[in-house]
């Protein structure tokens, strides 16, 4: 894996990539958190971008959002770069480098929008997808240059999480990795390469592995929701940052490991449907801090502010780590 050159999302904006003369052009489609997050990424690397959202209750959340990220960084110029468009007919003219599509994981809606925006640019530019659980050829089929499409995934929030999954389809040309690959490292981000395309790709089959169990413990009344929370913030997950799960493994001992995984793999949770806790939750319309209940109670009043420390916190840790380096070099 290639270390980032930069250091993107420091709260001073020193270290991050400078704006080139003329700089490049995204256009992210879809406005909700993980797409204002992704056009915050980019602006603040330099890049002019265009974020198209249909909604004018979700535009306003982003444009709030903008406006407390960017006065938190006290990066204005990231805030000037930014534009907000309500279709993609109102989309300004000229060269656009690359195209992001975060809406929701819908496929039709995906096939739609992607088949639209390959009529309005022009063939050197690149259209990547966000989706975080389909199958990148799946949502690129409909392209009649599929050879320039890829995945492109980030994390929430996008502007200070460095990991970004890039995604090998079938018909992914080789100059468009490198392309993609390239940018991310001038970002300041971790890319991480995947040449296959299997769905969820490689952060959210780790991540769902750990939720099907979680969610079972939670389920059958083994632990609470909060003692979940607990075990891995104060129990194993801080460690991660430092060294990640394979080198721990190295260091606690292989054989024990595998003596562990013979006698606990058997009682794993292996069902293939999804959490009744979380089902249910769904159904009563608690869909976390936009409706202000999930598993967890939410104040409206004080969301957002605690949204940003979040950020802010999380920008904390992230710089530690990046002195750590790769896995094996603490």
């Amino acid at each position: 894996m290639s270390r980032p050159r930069t250091a993107a999302g420091s709260g001073s904006g020193r270290g991050r990539p400078a704006p080139a003369p003329d700089a490049r052009r995204v256009v992210v489609i879809g406005a909700g958190r993980m797409g204002a997050d992704i056009a915050l990424a980019f602006a603040r690397a330099g890049w002019d971008c265009e974020a198209v959202e249909s909604s004018e209750a979700v535009r306003e959340r982003a444009q709030a959002r903008w406006r407390a990220e960017t006065r938190r960084l006290r990066d204005a110029a990231a805030r000037a770069r930014l534009a907000m468009r309500e279709s993609l007919d109102a989309l300004a003219p000229g060269r656009v480098d690359l195209v992001v599509e975060a809406v929701t994981e819908d496929l039709e809606l995906k096939h739609r929008l992607l088949a639209d925006v390959e009529r309005r640019v022009g063939a050197r530019t690149l259209i990547v997808t966000n989706t975080s659980g389909l199958r990148i050829g799946d949502v690129t089929r409909v392209l009649q240059r599929p050879q320039r499409s890829a995945g492109l995934h980030f994390m929430i929030p996008a502007h200070v999480m460095l990991a970004v999954e890039v995604t090998r389809a079938e018909h992914t040309s080789p100059a468009t990795m490198r392309r993609l690959v390239g940018w991310m490292e001038e970002m300041g981000k971790v890319p991480l390469v995947l040449n296959r395309d299997v769905p969820g790709m490689l952060i959210n089959r780790i991540q769902h592995a750990m939720y099907r169990e979680i969610y079972h413990l939670i389920d059958t009344g083994v632990a609470s929701a909060e003692d979940v929370d607990r075990a891995v913030r104060f129990g194993f997950g801080f460690r991660y940052g430092i060294v990640g799960p394979v080198v721990s493994r190295d260091i606690h001992g292989l054989p024990v490991h595998l003596a562990t995984s013979r006698n606990l793999y058997p009682t794993l949770h292996n069902g293939t449907e999804p959490s009744r806790t979380l089902e249910r939750l769904v159904a009563q319309g608690h869909h976390g801090v936009t409706t202000g209940r999930g598993f967890y109670e939410w104040d409206p009043a004080t969301t957002e502010a605690r949204l940003v420390e979040f950020s802010r916190l999380l920008e904390q840790a992230l710089r530690r780590v990046r002195r750590v380096g790769e896995p094996t070099e603490f």
